[in-house]
């Protein structure tokens, strides 16, 4: 498949259905006229942000100049600027404002994006849970601050990924005091925990009774967790924190463990054999538990010794490097995404969220092609993806495949049926004139020479909602 058929397998005709809708209720009730979106419309603003991401402008209007130094002819060919900027300036997912949501806005977005993801997915029996950051600079009550961090400010979310980085499972941390988790999953494993059962909720039923194997980090890792987890039919692996340990284990503390030579280590198991506790010295003790893999057979791993003043081969219990191996694949997401982002900045705070979410659909697309045997690197991929895009619709090639939506009904709008099409139709301009209205819009009906807003619409003209 080319790079546009797999990216049509994320960001197709359901996301572009639902953008044309809800951005034309949203730039009515802001008293705009109606943009009269089609697909092709967001198809080629997708592309141009693909686009951006690869060759990057200080200003986005320097596209559509005609300095030979700005000037990008595939961008001029495809869209005007001014149809872009309406596009962005009237973009819209939601109109249904949920107050034990705080990502309402994009929650339709999020739940489709959650679903394609899903069902694209090939099972890999490794599946890493990690956090990811979105960068944010700008001032809201979701932005997180994470210290050590490639992206220390942005919005916070969780993450399931396979090692070579596809995205499965995914969804967004909503601040202390939000019913983020469900109840019972925080009772058994505490709310670090219950963001990976969470996630599982969306597994596909038929991939839910395969042997999956997680890797998690101290943050998500308790023995609770890997005891939920051993009864739903699921591995776990991961680092673990010495206060999470029972103190009956046995285990020599972290204080005596650093007394140590580089490369020992202890290990100890529980009395059914379900739970294995391995602590290493490395450059510092480290902790990690498994329903899996224990101490053997052992590794190598090279290290510089100060004391010899080169490398040398040191021990290394076998569940540390399969840990190594397969916990890495959301920061290989987040590298791959971070490397080639979206350029094109917004005023909305919800803007780099929804760039990310493109991102991510446009990787995902990009690891079915390497698995499907393509050689095309990520950044030849999102070329290959954009070009396809702009030339295709480019002004006097394009096949106008919805465009009679202008001038006509909107499909799904709540005041598109009932009345006469031809002449009954809002138009900008002028305060409204209903009686008992306190809405300051500018909407007219063109037949009726009356000023109306949106909600008042149907109603004067006798319209069921």
């Amino acid at each position: 498949m080319s790079p546009n058929e797999l990216v049509t397998l994320f960001l197709g005709e359901e996301i572009f259905d639902l953008t044309i809708k809800e951005s034309s209720l949203y730039a009515l009730r802001n008293g705009r006229q109606d943009p009269q979106l089609s697909r092709e419309d967001i198809a080629i603003f997708i592309g141009i942000l693909v686009l951006t991401s690869y060759l990057t402008a200080v200003n986005t209007r320097f596209y559509w100049q005609e300095a030979a130094d700005t000037h990008n002819e595939l961008i001029c060919q495809a869209m005007t600027r001014n149809r872009f900027d309406t596009i962005k300036r009237n973009l819209h997912f939601s109109s249904e404002e949920d107050p034990a949501d705080r990502y309402w806005k994009l929650r339709p977005l999020i739940k489709i994006l959650q679903v394609k993801y899903m069902e694209h997915f090939v099972p890999q029996q490794a599946i890493s849970h990690d956090e990811a950051m979105i960068a944010y600079f700008g001032r809201h009550g979701l932005k997180q601050a994470i210290r050590n961090k490639p992206i220390r400010f942005g919005f916070k979310a969780w993450a399931q990924n396979t090692p070579d980085g596809y995205l499965l499972a995914f969804d967004f941390y909503q601040g202390r005091g939000v019913a983020e988790h469900t109840d019972d999953n925080v009772q058994l494993v505490g709310k670090s925990g219950a963001t990976v059962l969470d996630l599982l909720e969306h597994m596909k039923q038929e991939f839910r009774e395969l042997p999956f194997h997680f890797f998690v980090d101290n943050y998500f890792m308790s023995i609770p967790l890997m005891q939920e987890m051993t009864k739903r039919g699921y591995d776990v692996t991961g680092t673990i924190r010495e206060n999470r340990i029972p103190g009956t284990t046995g285990l020599s503390t972290t204080k005596e463990f650093r007394k140590k030579e580089r490369g020992m280590h202890q290990a100890v198991s529980s009395r059914d054999r379900n739970v294995i506790l391995v602590r290493w010295q490395d450059n510092a003790p480290v902790t990690l538990a498994s329903t899996c893999y224990g101490d053997v057979p052992p590794g190598k791993v090279r290290r510089y010794s100060r004391v010899q003043k080169r490398h040398v081969e040191v021990d290394r219990p076998h569940v540390v490097g399969k840990y190594n191996e397969m916990m890495g694949g959301t920061d290989r997401m987040d590298q791959n995404v971070n490397h080639c982002r979206i350029a094109v900045k917004g005023k909305k705070w919800w803007w780099p969220i929804f760039t990310w979410l493109v991102d991510t659909a446009v990787h995902n697309a990009w690891r079915l092609y390497c698995r499907a045997g393509g050689t095309m690197t990520y950044v030849q991929f999102r070329r290959e993806y954009a070009c396809t895009i702009l030339r295709r619709w480019a002004r006097g090639s394009k096949p106008m495949m919805n465009r009679n939506l202008r001038g006509s009904r909107i499909r799904g709008h709540p005041l598109s049926t009932g009345w006469d099409t031809s002449s009954s139709r809002p138009r900008h301009g002028g305060p409204t004139g209903t009686e008992g209205c306190t809405a300051k819009v500018g909407t007219k009906c063109v037949k009726c020479a009356v000023f109306l807003c949106v909600n008042c619409f149907a109603g004067f003209h006798g319209v069921a909602q």
